[in-house]
């Protein structure tokens, strides 16, 4: 197989969109040959996580019980009311 990527000279814009084109080149060489090989095996290529890996369970997704505040750091204390907090409160958030 002779290679697919090949040097190119342009602008930097030019040159990555063909990077980017000879990449998917590459890739739908390399999914057509396994698609082929699967097939003459008489099976079918796994496409999804759930063909890949059957019973998996991810974990839940992490959600977060109290909404958090922030305040920008030249807001005035919410509870004193000073610039420069004096009931230390800017500690507790």
């Amino acid at each position: 197989m002779s290679s697919i990527l090949t040097p190119c000279v342009g602008t930097i814009d030019g040159i990555r969109r063909a990077e980017t084109i000879q990449f998917r080149q590459l890739v739908d060489h390399l999914v057509a040959d396994g698609d082929d090989r699967a097939r003459a095996a008489g099976r079918q290529a796994r496409r999804t996580l759930a063909e890949m890996v059957p019973g998996y369970a991810p974990q839940p997704v992490l959600r977060l019980t109290r909404s958090l505040d922030f305040r920008a750091a030249d807001d005035a204390c919410p509870i004193c009311g000073y610039w420069t907090c004096r009931c230390g409160s800017a500690g507790v958030a």
